[in-house]
């Protein structure tokens, strides 16, 4: 019986792939109906097979352009429910190069597909592509070909994707509102610096007599930011630049990364999230069957921290001369909290390292979650008062002003 290859939306307005046996493609739409399914696409898998095209060279455009993760993500899931559903991998590649629509990833797609009809396997076929692949990705793509159980592995990587997308999410909307007040105050301060008070300080300086200190104040910024306004720009410039090309060497990196999950509020934030992530990603890979030390290697650049790093170098160490990894994270402690070394012990003694990191990744993420919502509740308000009371300073100062111009004001 022929097998169609779907793409649907769930009643949960998430995107779904599959296969699925029917005798015509009538038959096969009205079946995944029955199932509440919106179809979006819907082929045979060997009319698939037979429409796709072979691999290009790829052009200077094609380097420029990006490949997103939510496109990997998809692909992940999609090769996933084919390899499942009992298509070749190299039929499940050309369903995917004629599926995807950016051009970029269908041309990976296609050189990936080659690679491997020339005898190659599929993690040495993705390892080409590291701007697409992260060494993660391959490493336990590598561990599922050796293990026979490649499509658990595929669907593994497409459930660790969709939690990273999420946790990146999470974090990124725990600065987005603070990082809107900041910008609004700094343009609102800008705006009154550098045409609302300009225009009312002639009036006020024309009376003259003794102006208020605060009008005063106003006065002496207003004409400092007129007069270096473009010093201050070059200057502010140079500082992030300076600050992001200190951060490109490695000592520094490493003290300011080590610094920052010190700060008061923020810390922990910082602190959780690389908890986070080495836990769960050197969970996926020991579950997927990956080596120890090739997974320590894998996690190493994911953690996104140069301070983590070092204690991944000195863990890497530490288990090649027949040491525990708890040991080295006991010594990490201004890193990974102390719970952390703990359950590491526990599931070195029990032999359920994957699961009790996990059980480490859920603690830490609940943690996380709790800490990004207490920044905000404090943040918040005090980025408003500030922004209010700069205004209101402001305002009082122009106010004053005027009221002196009526001899009202003492």
């Amino acid at each position: 019986m022929p097998k169609f290859f779907y793409t649907t939306i769930n009643s949960e307005g998430q995107n779904v792939s599959g296969t699925i046996e029917a005798a015509d493609i009538k038959t096969a739409a009205s079946g995944l109906r029955n199932q509440k399914k919106i179809i979006t696409s819907l082929k045979e898998v060997t009319d698939v097979v037979e429409a796709a095209r072979n691999s290009v060279k790829f052009s200077p455009l094609d380097h420029i352009r990006s490949v997103s993760k939510n496109d990997i993500i998809i692909m992940f899931r999609q090769l996933s429910a084919l390899t499942n559903a009992g298509v070749t991998l190299v039929s499940s590649l050309k369903v995917l190069e004629v599926q995807t629509k950016k051009r970029r990833l269908r041309k990976i797609i296609s050189q990936v597909r080659h690679d491997i009809q020339e005898g190659f396997p599929l993690a040495d076929a993705l390892r080409k592509h590291p701007n697409a692949f992260a060494p993660f990705i391959v490493n336990m793509i590598e561990a599922g070909e050796i293990g026979g159980m490649l499509d658990i592995v595929l669907e593994r990587i497409a459930d660790y994707l969709d939690d990273q997308a999420a946790f990146r999410k999470q974090l990124i909307t725990g600065f987005i509102y603070p990082a809107i007040v900041v910008v609004m105050t700094v343009i609102a301060v800008s705006f009154l610096v550098g045409f609302v008070i300009p225009k009312f300080m002639p009036f006020i300086s024309a009376r003259g007599g003794k102006l208020p200190w605060n009008t005063r104040l106003l006065i002496d910024i207003t004409h400092w930011f007129r007069t270096y306004w473009k010093h201050l720009i070059i200057s502010v410039g140079a500082v992030i630049g300076g600050a992001f090309l200190s951060y490109r060497f490695k000592p520094v990196k490493y003290w300011i990364d080590r610094i920052k999950v010190n700060i008061p509020v923020i810390g922990p934030i910082f602190s959780y999230s690389v908890v986070v992530r080495f836990s769960r990603n050197l969970s996926s890979l020991i579950a997927s069957g990956v080596g120890i030390l090739q997974a320590l290697r894998a996690v190493r650049g994911t953690l996104g921290n140069q301070a983590a790093v070092e204690v991944m170098n000195n863990m890497e160490m530490d288990v090649t001369r027949g040491e525990n990894i708890s040991t080295s994270l006991q010594n990490a402690f201004y890193i990974f909290p102390p719970i952390v070394a703990s359950m590491v012990a526990v599931g070195e003694e029990t032999g359920n390292m994957d699961k009790t990191l996990e059980i480490v990744a859920g603690i830490h993420d609940k943690l996380l979650q709790t800490y990004v919502k207490r920044m905000n509740s404090l943040i918040e308000p005090v980025l408003i008062l500030t922004m209010a009371g700069i205004v209101g300073f402001v305002a009082w100062g122009l106010i004053a002003g005027v009221l002196t111009m009526y001899g009202t004001y003492r």
